[in-house]
Order: structure tokens, then C-alpha cells, then sequence
């Protein structure tokens, strides 16, 4: 019975994370291409897509860090948020370490693209879009979805799972299952979502490991730009498998040198941050009862 009821509860936390990820996914992003679309249709000459979209970013992540109502939810959102300091050297350091990990995810993702076909990915078209505000949307969609993403995944699932689960390991996957499941939209391939599920790890370890969401998503938001200029557009065009394609040497290059040294500096990184990491964890939605 003990153990029937932990695996119901352990579902629930799981459910409730993906609910509660999936709804901040669903604002962080889904806000975002509608006001692109509106803008590309009226007044494209004028950016003004990007700094309403930044409002409307600076409005969630306020709600997700405690403001506003209800105020009997604010220090749980709080804890959930993760947005706490670290010294500016363990930042540098995960931010690196998060660098490393693009570098060999980057080699990774030519490689099997070249290996075994995935669908491409959405790539905007921006050739008719007027110059500022092409840049405008490439700088805001580098921004939105990893503050969006690391609030809901990194922040709010993996505190609910960590909490609800009691095992760090169990949290860091289990919310990196919902962040690779979320990206659906680029493509229903078990290859192409197995290597969200890999950038996910990346994210999430630094996560965890600085108990911290300013390095996730920093590296995160760099991910993006390097799936926008290098990753995406390789996808869009056909290309011959294997060592015909021209970047397939030095993908595998890339992974060959930069997975060993990632992870040295994730080990690294792992004993220096641990003082970040006595914090308790964040408490469970349920944990604070709710005023009437």
C-alpha cells in the first residue's frame, strides 16, 4: 500500500510539473509569435514586437519570482524560481562549462543529422522583414524561450520533482523529459527529441548544480543563437549524409575534443558550487497552506 501510494504521488508530482511547465512554456512563447506575426503585418518598419514581448516577459518572471497576488503563494514561487545569487567566479565557471557542453551538443546534433534523418526544424524566413526588425525577432526569440523555459523547467518542474521525489537525479531527468517532450513542434522524431533531451541536461545540471537559473539560462540563450545561425539552417538544407557534408568532420572533431573537456568542468564546477547547494529544497506547490 506504502508503495502504491508513492508511485500515485510521485505521478501527481510529475503531472502537476508538467502542467505547471507547460503553462509557463505556453505564455513565455506562445505570446511571442502572435505579436511577430501582427508585427510582420502591421507596421513591419517599426520593431514593436520585441519590447511589448519584453514586457510581457518582465510581468511573468516577476509572478514566477514571488510578486503580486496571491501574496500566500509568494515565497514558494520564490523558492521554485530559483533566481538566487552566486559569486560572479562560479557564474564564469558554469557559464563555461555550459560552453564546452554547446560545443560538443553542437558536433553531436551535425552528426546525427548527417547519420540519420531528422525532420528541420521551424526556421523563420526573414529576407522580406526590414533589417532592424529582423534583428529585433532573432534577439527576442533568444531570450524568451530560455527565460521561459528555464522558469518552467529548471525552475518550477525540477523544484516540484526534487521536492516531491527526494532525489536530485530523479528531478534533473524528469523535468528534462518535459523540456525535450515541450519542443514536439520541431519535429515528432525519437532522434531529434532525444537530442533536446541531451541540451536539456546541460541546462538542467547547471541548474541544479548552482541551485541557480542565471547560468542555465545565459548558456541557454546561447544555445539558441547557435541553433538559429549553425544547427537550424544545416537542417534546412539537403545535404549529403556522412563525410560528403562538409561540416562532418569537424562535428565529430568538435564532439571528440569538447565532450571530455565538459565534462572536467562540470566535475569542476560540481565541487565548487556545492556550498550553493546546502540551501534546502524548494517546498512542494501544496506545502504552504493558502490564505483564505
Amino acid at each position: 500500500m506504502t508503495t502504491a501510494k508513492t508511485i500515485v504521488r510521485g505521478a501527481a508530482a510529475f503531472g502537476l510539473a508538467a502542467l505547471v511547465s507547460f503553462a509557463i512554456v505556453a505564455y513565455g512563447q506562445g505570446l511571442w509569435q502572435p505579436l511577430v506575426i501582427a508585427n510582420i503585418k502591421f507596421h513591419p518598419e517599426i520593431p514593436w514586437a520585441a519590447p511589448t514581448m519584453a514586457v510581457l516577459l518582465a510581468g511573468l518572471l516577476a509572478y514566477l519570482s514571488g510578486r503580486g497576488w496571491p501574496r500566500a503563494t509568494s515565497e514558494r514561487r520564490r523558492e521554485l524560481f530559483r533566481w538566487n545569487r552566486m559569486p560572479w567566479s562560479t557564474f564564469f565557471l558554469a557559464v563555461g562549462a555550459g560552453v564546452l557542453g554547446l560545443a560538443a551538443f553542437g558536433g553531436l546534433w551535425i552528426a546525427a543529422a548527417d547519420l540519420v534523418h531528422i525532420p528541420a526544424g521551424v526556421q523563420p524566413k526573414l529576407g522580406h522583414i526590414p533589417l532592424p526588425t529582423a534583428i529585433s525577432f532573432l534577439v527576442m526569440s533568444a531570450l524568451a524561450a530560455p527565460l521561459s523555459e528555464e522558469a518552467a523547467f529548471r525552475g518550477y518542474a525540477m523544484g516540484i520533482l526534487q521536492k516531491a521525489w527526494g532525489h536530485a537525479p530523479a528531478a534533473i531527468v524528469g523535468s528534462t523529459l518535459l523540456f525535450a517532450a515541450v519542443h514536439f513542434v520541431q519535429g515528432i522524431d525519437a532522434v531529434k527529441l532525444s537530442l533536446y533531451f541531451g541540451a536539456g541536461l546541460i541546462f538542467a545540471l547547471l541548474g541544479y548544480m548552482t541551485n541557480s537559473l542565471y547560468a542555465a539560462m545565459a548558456v541557454h540563450s546561447l544555445g539558441d543563437v547557435l541553433g538559429f545561425t549553425v544547427l537550424w539552417p544545416h537542417d534546412q538544407i539537403p545535404h549529403a549524409m556522412g563525410f560528403a557534408d562538409p561540416l562532418f568532420a569537424p562535428a565529430l572533431a568538435a564532439l571528440a575534443v569538447f565532450a571530455p573537456l565538459t565534462v572536467l568542468a562540470f566535475r569542476k564546477l560540481h565541487a565548487v558550487s556545492r556550498p550553493l547547494r546546502a540551501a534546502p529544497p524548494p517546498r512542494a506547490l501544496g506545502a504552504l497552506p493558502v490564505a483564505a
